[in-house]
Protein backbone atom coordinates (compact mmCIF):
# COMPACT_ATOMS: atom_id res chain seq x y z
CA UNK A 1 0.00 0.00 0.00
CA UNK A 2 1.28 3.48 -0.83
CA UNK A 3 2.59 5.73 1.90
CA UNK A 4 0.36 8.48 0.45
CA UNK A 5 -2.78 6.70 1.68
CA UNK A 6 -3.01 7.69 5.36
CA UNK A 7 -6.75 7.00 5.64
CA UNK A 8 -6.56 3.31 4.75
CA UNK A 9 -3.36 2.83 6.68
CA UNK A 10 -4.67 4.49 9.85
CA UNK A 11 -8.11 2.86 9.72
CA UNK A 12 -6.65 -0.57 8.98
CA UNK A 13 -4.13 -0.29 11.80
CA UNK A 14 -6.84 0.87 14.23
CA UNK A 15 -9.13 -2.01 13.30
CA UNK A 16 -6.40 -4.67 13.49
CA UNK A 17 -4.92 -3.43 16.76
CA UNK A 18 -8.28 -3.06 18.48
CA UNK A 19 -9.48 -6.52 17.41
CA UNK A 20 -6.18 -7.95 18.60
CA UNK A 21 -6.53 -6.31 22.01
CA UNK A 22 -10.15 -7.47 22.43
CA UNK A 23 -9.49 -11.05 21.34
CA UNK A 24 -6.06 -11.66 22.83
CA UNK A 25 -6.33 -13.41 26.21
CA UNK A 26 -2.95 -15.12 26.09
CA UNK A 27 -1.61 -12.98 28.95
CA UNK A 28 -4.60 -13.95 31.11
CA UNK A 29 -3.69 -17.61 30.53
CA UNK A 30 -0.09 -17.28 31.68
CA UNK A 31 1.18 -18.54 35.02
CA UNK A 32 1.68 -15.11 36.58
CA UNK A 33 0.82 -13.83 40.03
CA UNK A 34 -2.30 -11.82 39.27
CA UNK A 35 -3.56 -14.57 36.96
CA UNK A 36 -3.80 -16.87 40.00
CA UNK A 37 -5.68 -14.34 42.13
CA UNK A 38 -9.44 -14.82 42.41
CA UNK A 39 -11.22 -12.42 40.00
CA UNK A 40 -13.37 -10.95 42.79
CA UNK A 41 -10.35 -10.32 45.03
CA UNK A 42 -8.43 -8.86 42.12
CA UNK A 43 -11.29 -6.59 41.06
CA UNK A 44 -11.87 -5.25 44.56
CA UNK A 45 -8.15 -4.87 45.27
CA UNK A 46 -7.27 -3.01 42.08
CA UNK A 47 -10.38 -0.85 42.41
CA UNK A 48 -9.29 0.10 45.95
CA UNK A 49 -5.83 1.00 44.63
CA UNK A 50 -7.37 3.19 41.93
CA UNK A 51 -9.55 4.97 44.51
CA UNK A 52 -6.61 5.69 46.80
CA UNK A 53 -4.50 6.82 43.83
CA UNK A 54 -6.89 9.58 42.75
CA UNK A 55 -6.96 11.04 46.29
CA UNK A 56 -3.27 11.99 46.31
CA UNK A 57 -2.48 15.68 45.85
CA UNK A 58 1.33 15.43 45.64
CA UNK A 59 3.36 13.67 42.93
CA UNK A 60 5.28 11.33 45.25
CA UNK A 61 2.55 8.79 46.16
CA UNK A 62 1.21 8.40 42.59
CA UNK A 63 4.77 7.83 41.41
CA UNK A 64 5.13 5.13 44.07
CA UNK A 65 1.85 3.56 42.91
CA UNK A 66 3.14 3.57 39.35
CA UNK A 67 6.27 1.78 40.56
CA UNK A 68 4.07 -0.77 42.35
CA UNK A 69 2.19 -1.47 39.13
CA UNK A 70 5.54 -1.99 37.38
CA UNK A 71 6.33 -4.69 39.93
CA UNK A 72 2.93 -6.29 39.40
CA UNK A 73 3.54 -6.24 35.65
CA UNK A 74 6.81 -8.14 36.10
CA UNK A 75 5.32 -10.67 38.54
CA UNK A 76 2.31 -11.25 36.26
CA UNK A 77 4.42 -11.72 33.12
CA UNK A 78 2.61 -8.96 31.26
CA UNK A 79 4.55 -7.77 28.17
CA UNK A 80 6.31 -4.62 29.35
CA UNK A 81 6.34 -2.85 25.99
CA UNK A 82 2.60 -3.30 25.46
CA UNK A 83 1.76 -2.21 28.99
CA UNK A 84 4.00 0.86 28.79
CA UNK A 85 2.36 1.87 25.51
CA UNK A 86 -1.16 1.45 26.89
CA UNK A 87 -0.22 3.45 29.97
CA UNK A 88 1.99 6.05 28.35
CA UNK A 89 -0.44 7.26 25.68
CA UNK A 90 -3.26 8.32 28.09
CA UNK A 91 -0.62 9.71 30.43
CA UNK A 92 0.90 11.82 27.65
CA UNK A 93 -2.54 13.04 26.54
CA UNK A 94 -3.42 14.08 30.09
CA UNK A 95 -0.06 15.84 30.40
CA UNK A 96 -0.76 17.88 27.27
CA UNK A 97 -4.28 18.76 28.46
CA UNK A 98 -3.21 20.08 31.89
CA UNK A 99 0.14 21.56 30.79
CA UNK A 100 -1.22 25.16 30.73
CA UNK A 101 -1.87 24.89 34.47
CA UNK A 102 1.90 24.96 34.98
CA UNK A 103 1.92 28.69 34.16
CA UNK A 104 -1.58 29.59 35.39
CA UNK A 105 -1.10 28.55 39.02
CA UNK A 106 0.19 31.43 41.16
CA UNK A 107 3.24 30.90 43.29
CA UNK A 108 7.03 30.90 43.29
CA UNK A 109 8.65 30.63 39.87
CA UNK A 110 10.38 27.39 38.94
CA UNK A 111 11.64 27.97 35.39
CA UNK A 112 10.54 30.94 33.31
CA UNK A 113 6.73 31.32 33.54
CA UNK A 114 6.32 27.87 35.14
CA UNK A 115 5.44 28.06 38.83
CA UNK A 116 6.24 25.49 41.49
CA UNK A 117 2.55 24.81 42.40
CA UNK A 118 1.68 24.59 38.70
CA UNK A 119 4.42 22.09 37.93
CA UNK A 120 3.46 20.05 41.00
CA UNK A 121 -0.20 20.00 39.92
CA UNK A 122 0.63 18.93 36.36
CA UNK A 123 2.99 16.17 37.56
CA UNK A 124 0.47 14.91 40.12
CA UNK A 125 -2.36 14.83 37.59
CA UNK A 126 -0.33 12.99 34.94
CA UNK A 127 1.02 10.46 37.46
CA UNK A 128 -2.46 9.80 38.85
CA UNK A 129 -3.77 9.15 35.35
CA UNK A 130 -0.80 6.91 34.55
CA UNK A 131 -1.13 4.86 37.75
CA UNK A 132 -4.91 4.48 37.38
CA UNK A 133 -4.68 3.43 33.72
CA UNK A 134 -1.86 1.03 34.60
CA UNK A 135 -3.97 -0.62 37.31
CA UNK A 136 -6.99 -0.95 35.01
CA UNK A 137 -4.72 -2.31 32.28
CA UNK A 138 -3.45 -4.95 34.69
CA UNK A 139 -7.01 -5.97 35.51
CA UNK A 140 -7.98 -6.34 31.85
CA UNK A 141 -4.73 -8.03 30.83
CA UNK A 142 -4.68 -10.66 33.56
CA UNK A 143 -8.42 -11.46 33.70
CA UNK A 144 -10.48 -13.21 31.07
CA UNK A 145 -13.55 -11.26 30.10
CA UNK A 146 -15.90 -14.08 31.12
CA UNK A 147 -14.20 -14.23 34.54
CA UNK A 148 -14.59 -10.47 34.92
CA UNK A 149 -18.30 -10.76 34.19
CA UNK A 150 -18.52 -13.58 36.71
CA UNK A 151 -16.81 -11.42 39.35
CA UNK A 152 -19.26 -8.59 38.71
CA UNK A 153 -22.16 -11.01 39.05
CA UNK A 154 -20.73 -12.36 42.32
CA UNK A 155 -20.55 -8.79 43.62
CA UNK A 156 -24.29 -8.40 42.89
CA UNK A 157 -23.82 -5.84 40.15
CA UNK A 158 -27.21 -5.31 38.42
CA UNK A 159 -27.81 -7.86 35.68
CA UNK A 160 -28.69 -5.10 33.21
CA UNK A 161 -25.27 -3.48 33.64
CA UNK A 162 -23.48 -6.82 33.15
CA UNK A 163 -25.57 -7.59 30.06
CA UNK A 164 -24.82 -4.19 28.56
CA UNK A 165 -21.11 -4.67 29.23
CA UNK A 166 -21.13 -8.11 27.60
CA UNK A 167 -23.06 -6.87 24.56
CA UNK A 168 -20.77 -3.85 24.19
CA UNK A 169 -17.68 -6.04 24.30
CA UNK A 170 -19.03 -8.43 21.68
CA UNK A 171 -20.36 -5.64 19.47
CA UNK A 172 -16.98 -3.85 19.49
CA UNK A 173 -15.57 -6.91 17.73
CA UNK A 174 -18.36 -6.66 15.15
CA UNK A 175 -17.81 -2.91 14.64
CA UNK A 176 -14.09 -3.16 14.02
CA UNK A 177 -14.61 -6.21 11.82
CA UNK A 178 -16.90 -4.01 9.71
CA UNK A 179 -14.21 -1.31 9.57
CA UNK A 180 -11.63 -3.86 8.48
CA UNK A 181 -13.92 -5.07 5.67
CA UNK A 182 -14.49 -1.50 4.46
CA UNK A 183 -10.76 -0.80 4.39
CA UNK A 184 -10.12 -4.03 2.47
CA UNK A 185 -12.88 -3.17 -0.03
CA UNK A 186 -11.43 0.32 -0.49
CA UNK A 187 -7.97 -1.07 -1.19
CA UNK A 188 -9.24 -3.72 -3.62
CA UNK A 189 -11.13 -1.15 -5.73
CA UNK A 190 -8.12 1.13 -6.20
CA UNK A 191 -5.97 0.51 -9.27
CA UNK A 192 -3.46 3.27 -8.59
CA UNK A 193 -1.90 4.91 -5.59
CA UNK A 194 -4.06 7.63 -4.06
CA UNK A 195 -2.70 11.10 -3.54
CA UNK A 196 -2.88 12.72 -0.14
CA UNK A 197 -5.70 15.04 -1.28
CA UNK A 198 -7.73 12.14 -2.68
CA UNK A 199 -7.27 10.13 0.50
CA UNK A 200 -8.57 12.89 2.73
CA UNK A 201 -11.44 13.58 0.32
CA UNK A 202 -12.51 9.93 0.55
CA UNK A 203 -12.23 9.87 4.34
CA UNK A 204 -15.75 11.31 4.74
CA UNK A 205 -17.34 8.68 2.55
CA UNK A 206 -15.43 5.94 4.36
CA UNK A 207 -16.57 7.26 7.75
CA UNK A 208 -20.19 7.53 6.58
CA UNK A 209 -20.20 4.01 5.15
CA UNK A 210 -18.64 2.72 8.37
CA UNK A 211 -21.28 4.34 10.59
CA UNK A 212 -24.16 3.14 8.40
CA UNK A 213 -22.70 -0.37 8.23
CA UNK A 214 -22.18 -0.45 11.99
CA UNK A 215 -25.78 0.61 12.64
CA UNK A 216 -27.08 -1.98 10.19
CA UNK A 217 -24.99 -4.74 11.76
CA UNK A 218 -26.20 -3.65 15.18
CA UNK A 219 -29.82 -3.99 14.13
CA UNK A 220 -29.17 -7.44 12.69
CA UNK A 221 -27.30 -8.55 15.81
CA UNK A 222 -30.18 -7.32 17.98
CA UNK A 223 -32.77 -9.17 15.90
CA UNK A 224 -30.67 -12.33 15.98
CA UNK A 225 -30.34 -12.10 19.78
CA UNK A 226 -34.09 -11.60 20.23
CA UNK A 227 -34.87 -14.53 17.94
CA UNK A 228 -32.69 -16.75 20.16
CA UNK A 229 -34.45 -15.82 23.37
CA UNK A 230 -33.09 -12.38 24.23
CA UNK A 231 -29.88 -11.14 25.81
CA UNK A 232 -30.17 -12.42 29.38
CA UNK A 233 -26.68 -13.93 29.25
CA UNK A 234 -25.05 -16.85 30.99
CA UNK A 235 -24.45 -17.32 34.68
CA UNK A 236 -20.62 -17.52 34.38
CA UNK A 237 -20.31 -20.01 37.24
CA UNK A 238 -16.60 -20.78 36.78
CA UNK A 239 -15.16 -21.90 40.12
CA UNK A 240 -11.94 -20.42 41.43
CA UNK A 241 -10.65 -21.38 44.87
CA UNK A 242 -9.17 -18.85 47.31
CA UNK A 243 -5.47 -19.54 47.95
CA UNK A 244 -2.14 -18.13 49.08
CA UNK A 245 -1.85 -15.80 46.09
CA UNK A 246 -5.16 -14.17 47.04
CA UNK A 247 -4.03 -13.65 50.63
CA UNK A 248 -0.71 -12.16 49.49
CA UNK A 249 -2.43 -9.82 47.06
CA UNK A 250 -4.96 -8.77 49.72
CA UNK A 251 -2.08 -8.01 52.11
CA UNK A 252 -0.30 -5.87 49.49
CA UNK A 253 -3.50 -3.95 48.79
CA UNK A 254 -4.22 -3.46 52.50
CA UNK A 255 -0.69 -2.24 53.20
CA UNK A 256 -0.75 0.12 50.23
CA UNK A 257 -4.15 1.56 51.09
CA UNK A 258 -3.13 1.98 54.76
CA UNK A 259 0.06 3.81 53.69
CA UNK A 260 -1.98 5.97 51.33
CA UNK A 261 -4.44 6.90 54.08
CA UNK A 262 -1.58 7.89 56.38
CA UNK A 263 0.06 9.98 53.64
CA UNK A 264 -3.15 11.80 52.78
Amino acid sequence: MSHADPVSRSAGTLADRTRGVLRDERVAGRSGWLQTVHPVVKLLGLFALVIITVTFDTPGPPAGMLALTAGLVALSRVPLRTHVLRTGVPMAVSLVIVAPQAVLFPGPTLVGPITVPGAEYVATFALRVGASVSLLGLLLSTTRFASLLGALRTLRVPRTAITLLAITYRYLLVVFEELSRLVLARRSRRIRAATLRESWREAGSLLGAFLLGALDRGERVGRAARSRGGTAGRAYTHRHAIGIADAAFAFVVFATVAAGVLLT
